[in-house]
């Protein structure tokens, strides 16, 4: 055992500061901040952090060179404190956007970044650690030779041995772990990897080598679906002649049992209810997302695969581009694309969204900034550009919704304060004050969700127009356990009741009254599939006809609306998407 614990004892200042840098006091720290992980999670994390230290020291011990130590300090170092600052600073670890930022940035920008951010909290706290580490490797490297002889004694190599059998146990699944993401074939399974993990927070290098591995697959990941898209657009033509307004409302985290318009016993959806009452709205029983993770979802949504059919989002084209071929005004208002923009389902999602060549071939403008509540997001597209819309417009708002949580998703006055703990009647066993309190403003969210919906409709009421309205995915709110939110999806967790209240969702689709009149029997043939089953990934075929658009893309047996439509009988592995 002393030849392998001799690295550690002849290297033993860079093991342990290769120990701080990898992260182990930060993860400690987190965990005392927050405690997010368990027991098992926390010794995997300082594992794999024991782990990567002695392999730094076993690369050094053998090949004995000064400036291959020197290497590995700067190197570990540098990842170190740039993770420590963007911590204290930003509140995120090293994600892809920083690395790209990083990669792009020239001298001039670095020095008013320098300027802008020197005399700040964060820097401060940087600076001072920066200063203790170097002061301590120093110290550590002038007597290495007499701590080596220390710790070289027979209770110094007891205590190091079991030190480095606890780190290779614990850091086994490691090499494997990093292995797999170097095996990752598009950007999804990257970021699958990194939420896997659940001690990555505050360590760098996981978040190191996901950032440029999600870099490198998300980039082949856009070039595919680039030229899909691009290629598509050679065929493209429009029979409509009519002014028409399609808008295409994207939610997020509805849980379609607690809406009103779903029978739900709370108020919630006033808004709907009454278009439903008017005959200008339907309300879909069988619909479901193909996933529960918003960047799957949205992804898979807005290019034209089908994900029953194995086919891969970035193999097919984005389908607004082939609206603003087809002569169509593309609007894109997001209220998301700013939240926590530094992670790992984040990046892979605006990464398409607003990809230079995406925007350039398919939007007329898309929004600069988000807004506190969704409302804010429709009146900035009203105020902003509504007047600039031409005669045929596809509008595209993705909105919070009721995200977690749910109380932050309304104004908190009385006027939206409308349910309270009170209000609900579920009497499970699990439920206490605190959990009916959430599911209130769970129907607060919901409710002003409505609203929102409502001032969409109200932008095109009197044209000849058409609202689909849907969200990402649902969301559990206690609804047969104690539990809210979603959760990471793996083999044994895919229940009937995860699918029913996490996969199943709403989906309405509002006309005008003008429209209406136009279109008598489309309108009864739409009535008419309100119970087929659905899944939002093939929204576009029904779009397309209704938009009048010609393109070899569509298939009449994925348009919902078709009387060719063929509900699929395939199962899809949601874990491959």
């Amino acid at each position: 055992m002393r030849r392998f614990i001799q690295p550690i004892i002849f290297n033993f200042p860079l093991f342990l500061i290769s120990i701080l840098l990898f992260g182990g006091m930060d993860v400690l720290y987190h965990q005392h901040l927050f405690n997010e992980n368990d027991t098992i999670s926390i010794l995997m994390a300082l594992g794999e952090i024991v782990l990567f230290s002695y392999l730094v020291c076993v690369c050094s011990y053998l090949l004995r060179e000064v400036h291959i130590k020197v290497l590995f300090y700067v190197i570990l170092f540098i990842v170190y404190i740039v993770n420590f600052y963007l911590r204290n600073a930003f509140t995120t670890d090293i994600s892809p956007k920083v690395m790209l930022l990083l990669f792009e940035t020239n001298a001039k920008e670095v020095s008013g970044f320098f300027k802008t951010y020197f005399m700040t909290t964060a820097m401060y706290k940087t600076i001072f650690v920066l200063v203790v580490l170097i002061g301590m490797t120093v110290i550590g490297e002038v007597f290495r030779k007499r701590i080596a002889q220390w710790v070289g004694k027979p209770i110094g190599r007891w205590i190091l041995t079991t030190v480095l059998l606890l780190g290779i146990i614990g850091g086994a699944s490691a090499i494997s772990r990093y292995y797999h993401l170097l095996r990752c074939r598009d950007s999804y399974q990257a970021e699958r990897w990194l939420m896997d993990i659940p001690f990555r927070k505050r360590m760098p290098m996981p978040n190191l080598c996901y950032s440029l591995q999600a870099i490198r697959l998300s980039g082949q990941d856009m070039y595919v679906m680039i030229n899909a898209t691009k290629e598509s657009l050679k065929d493209v033509t429009c029979e409509e002649s009519d002014s028409l307004n399609i808008i295409l409302v994207i939610g997020e985290s509805y849980n379609k049992y607690h809406a009103g318009l779903y029978g739900y016993y709370l108020d919630t959806t006033p808004c709907q209810s009454k278009e439903e009452e008017r005959g200008n709205l339907y309300a879909f029983t069988n619909v479901k997302a193909p996933h529960n993770a918003t960047s799957t979802v949205i992804k898979n949504v807005l290019c034209c695969n089908d994900v029953h059919e194995g086919e891969k989002w970035y193999d097919f084209p984005y389908f607004p581009s082939i609206f603003k071929k087809a002569g169509y005004d593309v609007w894109f208002w997001d209220n998301q694309y700013k939240w926590d923009p530094d992670a790992a389902w984040a990046f892979t999602l605006n990464s398409i969204l607003f990809n230079e060549e995406i925007q350039e071939i398919t939007y007329n403008a898309i929004n600069t900034s988000g807004a506190d509540y969704d409302a804010g997001l429709i009146e900035n597209f009203e105020l902003e550009k509504k007047k600039d819309m031409g005669s045929r417009n596809l509008i595209i708002f993705h909105l919070g919704g009721q995200h977690f949580l749910a109380k932050n998703q309304y104004p908190q006055d009385d006027r939206y304060e409308v349910f309270s703990a009170k209000d609900i009647k579920d009497t499970a066993s699990y439920l206490n004050h605190e959990s009916r309190q959430r599911i209130a403003e769970y129907a607060n969210a919901t409710r002003y969700n409505d609203e929102v919906i409502g001032r969409v409709i109200d932008l095109v009421r009197n044209t000849n127009a058409l609202v689909i309205y849907f969200p990402d995915h649902g969301e559990e709110v206690y609804d047969y356990r104690d539990f809210y939110g979603r959760q990471f999806l793996g083999e044994s967790q895919i229940s009937d009741q995860l699918i029913k209240y996490q996969i199943e969702i709403p989906f309405t689709v509002w006309c005008s009254d003008k429209w209406k009149m136009s279109h008598e029997e489309e309108w009864k043939r739409i009535g008419e599939a309100i119970d087929r089953p659905f899944s939002t990934d093939i929204i576009c075929h029904l779009m397309f006809r209704l938009a009048g658009i010609k393109t070899k893309q569509y298939k009449a047996t994925r348009d919902l609306f078709s009387p060719e439509y063929q509900p699929s009988t395939k199962e899809y592995d949601m874990l491959s998407l």
